[in-house]
């Protein structure tokens, strides 16, 4: 291969980082690196001090050269090894589903820490429904770590649930899915504990701000809406709120952080209580909550 002095893992290791050096700082080259490596090669972490002459194989080594080409060509690393991390779950993912954010990360969390309020005195099941589910992180993690969830998820085509579903399926857990669109599907006849979101958020004039790697290869359905009316699908999701909440259940949503007020004032009208923001790690406002 071009550029290779031989096919030792150090060697081989310091080829690959200077191949996708014109896209990467320092630090991203070798996360993403150490990424494509361990798909490819099974390498840890210790191998690149310890086994940094162990020979690679050719085959492996053009594996590595073409992950190479698509990282130059912005694809995103979680497209190219059709795997992502989030929390404790590894997900596969494709260019029908969003790359799951540390943010909704975050947004899990604040679910996990209200465990007390969302029960409000119940012994039994807890019943959530994940609205808009793309690769299914949300849905697969209540139903993780949370014993008593009865976790039920939604979005607006069966391609995208495919993924979701297959998900659940190697993380071992049992999930309720079904093709439905919020703007569109009328609502079920089912009320819930918690309704939670993470709705398309993005309005098209922040594209400008955007980097080339999701705009080029992540889904635009689970990213933008018009600016005209950026609030549709939370306006959709408190209607169907009203509707499919139990009295006293709880919305969870991630929102834009241009828009917390604004959120959290629709909220508001449409009878919400207790509607709170939350800030991510950022400190930007990212996560909207209310009680019916």
């Amino acid at each position: 291969m071009k550029g290779l002095k031989n096919n030792t893992l150090g060697v081989v290791w310091e080829w690959f980082i200077e191949l996708i050096s014109p896209g990467f700082n320092p630090m991203e080259a070798r996360a993403v690196g150490r990424l494509i490596f361990e798909h490819y090669l099974n390498t840890s972490t210790a191998d690149f001090f310890i086994n940094r002459d162990i020979r690679i194989n050719e085959s492996d080594i053009v594996l590595l050269h073409n992950a190479a080409m698509q990282l130059n060509k912005s694809i995103p690393v979680q497209y190219i090894t059709g795997q992502a991390f989030f929390r404790d779950l590894v997900l596969e993912v494709n260019t029908d589903v969003l790359i799951p954010r540390n943010e909704t990360e975050e947004l899990v969390q604040w679910i996990l820490d209200d465990e007390a309020i969302l029960k409000n005195g119940k012994t039994g099941k807890i019943s959530f429904w994940d609205i808009g589910t793309g690769s299914g992180a949300i849905a697969i993690s209540l139903a993780k770590e949370l014993n008593y969830a009865q976790v039920t998820a939604s979005d607006f085509s069966e391609k995208i649930l495919e993924t979701a579903r297959k998900n659940a399926m190697l993380n071992n857990v049992n999930i309720d899915f079904f093709v439905h669109d919020i703007l569109k599907t009328p609502l079920l006849e089912k009320q819930f504990d918690c309704i939670v979101s993470n709705p398309p958020y993005v309005r098209e004039s922040e594209k400008a701000a955007m980097m080339s790697n999701v705009l080029d290869y992540e889904p635009h359905h689970a990213l933008f809406v018009s600016d005209d009316d950026p609030l549709v699908f939370y306006r959709s999701l408190a209607e169907t709120s009203k509707k499919c909440l139990v009295d006293g259940g709880w919305l969870y949503t991630e929102i834009n952080e241009a828009l917390g007020k604004e959120t959290a004032s629709l909220f508001e009208k449409h009878g919400f209580s207790q509607v709170e923001i939350n800030r991510d790690i950022h400190e930007k406002e990212r996560f909207v909550r209310g009680r019916l």
